[in-house]
């Protein structure tokens, strides 16, 4: 699992959230044909203010690197918003970023 990329932009009270992840999202059948091994992400959580306002459990079906676009209320400039990435093999990798 590598980096991650978010955007998150506040207008009238709606938080617009734009968010690519890196990974090769690689189940069974396609790490045999590229003889690499299994590796997709399995969930992600986000949250603001502590608050979860996006959740996804996923598996290999997705493209590689997948990119995810949202919007919530209850957030406004300046608030952190905070990605939790789960792996299939159990790694986590967390990303913040402010709400421009």
């Amino acid at each position: 699992m590598g980096k991650m990329k978010i955007k998150a932009k506040e207008k009238n009270g709606v938080v617009q959230v734009k968010a690519m992840f890196k990974s090769l999202m690689a189940d069974k059948e396609e790490a045999e044909k590229k003889k690499i091994d299994v590796q997709y992400i399995k969930r992600i959580v986000g949250k603001a203010n502590g608050k979860v306002v996006f959740e996804a459990d996923t598996s290999g079906f997705m493209s590689e690197n997948p990119l995810i676009k949202f919007s919530f209320t209850g957030a406004k400039k300046g608030d952190e918003l905070v990605f939790e990435v789960t792996d299939n093999n159990g790694k986590t990798k967390i990303g913040k970023k402010k709400i421009k």
